[in-house]
């Protein structure tokens, strides 16, 4: 099946050099900050092995960038298409471990098959979280017409469609405008006193709420659902910071931010399987006293609402590719440009932020799928600096928040989910 762009030809297949966000994620990953994110999908009955595996095969022929690996060269990484076939795996143990990438013919995508669950992880490298729900929803189609299931013929790319032409473009360097300017610079922000734990890093905490109460919820305060949930995080991270007042070096970063990731094919029209986003950074400073709830959704929808517009975004566009055109930059040998982007990636990355809340929003299919699903889950990346992250994905009438923590208390996840409750909001506690 032909690639949609026109990659360069090696003896063993084709390649393509990695999208522009996808530069730095090599230089930044360790076992521990893996960069590997997670989608689920709960289903009524157990999962069949042998047909994920066939249904897995037949997603992959669809889908020829997502199954390239990742190779070394002197300068750049780049993505060749000669790899091994997408593995499928019994699902148990730690979720979002590393890929062995540039050492062997792996895949950067994986697939597993739990009791009740259907999983597909993905490396940071390849795509982000719309690309790899395109991947996902073909795979769940692909296992339900396998197994005889009533299923849509609409809402997703059947593995037996053509590729569109966009689907391998990058679309930073599509949309990169040499007009405009950087935005400007972040200072280093708060992230919670808490002590990491020990191996296995990270933990997951699956909670189930009513999406239509949220809905209700966020209206009638003139907000978004993503800033309802970035502002409760934000208060609960306030509250954190006003019980430690006696360590004095957490004034050293007064300023508590949120990366919220914004689709970017929302903003500008591409139809990209990879990395094809930006993140937006709301953020209250202590300095200026305490917040009240409304105070905090105040700021945060004004300057979400602000902040997305398609100019602005041109800004950030701008800073990462023309990084990346420099003279200098390009002609480092890659065994140096390693080091230097990865102490960026630690030093001006992550400690930019105190946590993540992601929303991949409302998974759909044309049609109703009957209850063969019962719900989707998405595991983001284990947390390094910020420590704890927030994922929301929603399907039909439930959303589910999942938390991923690396350290040794809950106390962000308690207050988060205290406030809720206070605020009408049932919450049920998932099994993991």
């Amino acid at each position: 099946m032909p690639f949609a762009l026109k990659p360069g030809l090696t003896a063993e297949g084709r390649w393509l050099p990695l999208d522009n966000a996808a530069k730095i994620f090599p230089a930044g990953t360790n076992k521990t900050r893996t960069l590997v994110f997670r989608i689920i999908a709960d289903i009524d009955r157990p999962v069949k092995f042998s047909t994920l595996t066939e249904a897995t095969r037949l997603t992959s022929l669809r889908y020829p960038y997502l199954t390239m690996h990742l190779r070394k060269g002197f300068f750049w990484y780049w993505l060749d298409e000669d790899s091994e076939d997408i593995p499928v795996f019994h699902d148990f143990g730690e979720p979002c471990k590393s890929f062995r990438f540039t050492w062997s013919q792996e895949p950067l995508c994986r697939v597993f098959a739990g009791e009740n669950r259907i999983s597909v992880e993905f490396y940071h490298v390849i795509t982000d979280g719309s690309g790899a729900l395109e991947f996902f929803k073909t795979l769940i189609a692909a296992y339900a017409e396998l197994e005889g299931i009533t299923f849509p013929q609409s809402g997703f790319n059947h593995y037996t469609s053509e590729p569109h032409p966009e689907e391998t473009e990058d679309g930073y360097i599509r949309y990169f405008d040499p007009r405009v300017i950087s935005p400007p610079k972040l200072s280093k922000a708060y992230h919670v006193p808490f002590a990491l734990i020990g191996n296995p890093r990270v933990r997951i905490l699956h909670c189930e709420t009513d999406a239509n109460l949220i809905k209700e919820k966020a209206k009638s305060l003139g907000i978004t659902i993503t800033e309802y949930f970035v502002s409760i995080y934000l208060w609960s991270l306030q509250d954190i910071y006003h019980r430690v007042k006696n360590n004095r070096s957490l004034y050293r970063r007064p300023v508590i931010r949120i990366q919220v990731p914004v689709n970017l094919r929302n903003l500008f029209p591409s139809k990209t399987l990879r990395n094809f986003s930006l993140f937006v950074t709301p953020e209250i400073d202590m300095r200026l006293g305490f917040y009240t709830f409304q105070e905090i959704t105040h700021s945060v929808h004004h300057y979400m609402q602000q902040q997305t517009d398609p100019k602005l975004m041109k800004k950030i566009i701008y800073r990462n590719v023309n990084s990346e055109r420099k003279l200098l930059i390009r002609i480092i040998p890659l065994i140096l440009k390693d080091r230097v982007l990865s102490y960026y990636f630690k030093r001006s990355g992550m400690a930019l932020y105190s946590g993540l809340v992601t929303n991949m929003g409302r998974i759909t299919f044309d049609g109703e799928f009957p209850r063969f699903i019962q719900r989707f889950r998405l595991i983001p990346p284990p947390p390094d600096q910020c420590k704890i992250v927030l994922a929301l994905v929603t399907y039909n009438d439930k959303m589910v928040l999942t938390f991923s923590n690396t350290t040794v208390l809950r106390q962000l996840e308690k207050t988060f989910l205290e406030f809720l409750r206070d605020d009408g909001i049932t919450i049920k506690i998932l099994n993991p």
